[in-house]
């Protein structure tokens, strides 16, 4: 590491205020083990040891002390320069930042934020990523609003809000049509394009088909939307895909709904801080 991280700075500096590990991953919305290897690093980096354990318990070191005195510095400046250039003109802000999590990224309908995009006075911008980042940046007020799957994860300051729920349906060529009876037993009769497993629906979708007793023809694995379009499109498989997806493929009149897959249907959630009255909470009061 040739310069320093401040992620893992400031792991050692939400710790040593909190007073523990524990602490502070319920406050960060990280593992235990996240933690403790950010600091083994920033202890790497600086080639001493920041805390020693006594009684179960850690203290700062000398050299602790030392770096605490200037994470503190450091993190009030950073406070500091964000209240100052936040408050410098007296207008509404101007950007609305919106959180998406992973597992919502893939079926999220994009479109209900799309006329954001056509207002001049604000500019959007849409960060992806993994559920405990973004909370954490929606609790440093980095984000205005998180969707996500669920409610897990959230802290006390935050408030919760149900805005929809994303649907999962099978499509197939429309040489498939027939399958449509007997739905969705008879899927067992049509070869299947899969998710590979990094994709969570694999494993959602397998759990549906042993509940079903379904076992169709597997014809190969992939992730990418426009692969899932095309095998769909020329009758190769039938295919598994969220709602904003099937929309998308049933742009092409060869390809039609079989039936929708109840079993798969997940909430979308809207996170905002309490007592927030900025464009997220907007989002939420003229639901999308």
């Amino acid at each position: 590491m040739e310069r320093l991280n401040f992620n893992h700075l400031y792991y050692f500096y939400i710790v040593a205020k909190e007073g523990s590990i524990k602490a502070a991953s319920e406050k960060l919305f990280v593992s235990q083990p996240t933690i403790s290897d950010q600091i083994k690093l920033l202890e790497e980096y600086f080639d001493c040891s920041l805390f020693e354990r006594r009684n179960r318990s850690l203290f700062l070191t000398t050299e602790g002390e030392f770096a605490l005195n200037y994470a503190e510095g450091i993190f009030t400046q950073g406070r500091e320069l964000t209240r100052r250039l936040r408050n410098q003109i007296q207008l509404p802000k101007k950007s609305i930042d919106i959180g998406v999590t992973h597992f919502m990224s893939h079926h999220f309908l994009y479109e209900t934020i799309l006329p954001l995009f056509n207002q001049d006075e604000i500019v959007v911008n849409v960060k992806e990523g993994q559920k405990h980042l973004l909370l954490a940046d929606l609790e440093e007020e980095n984000l205005d609003i998180v969707f996500t799957d669920g409610q897990d994860l959230t802290s006390g300051s935050m408030s919760s809000y149900r805005v929809g729920a994303n649907k999962t349906y099978v499509v197939a060529h429309k040489k498939y049509q027939k399958y449509r009876r007997g739905f969705p037993e008879s899927l067992g009769k049509i070869p299947f394009f899969n998710y590979t497993k990094n994709s969570y629906l694999k494993y959602e979708i397998e759990l549906f088909f042993s509940k079903n007793s379904i076992t169709p023809k597997i014809i190969g694995e992939g992730d990418e939307r426009d692969l899932l379009e095309m095998v769909t499109a020329q009758g190769l498989a039938f295919t598994i895909v969220p709602e904003a997806a099937k929309k998308k493929f049933c742009a092409n009149k060869n390809i039609i709904v079989l039936g929708e897959v109840e079993e798969l249907q997940t909430s979308v959630w809207g996170i905002i801080k309490k007592n927030y009255n900025g464009y997220g909470y907007q989002l939420l009061k003229n639901k999308l």
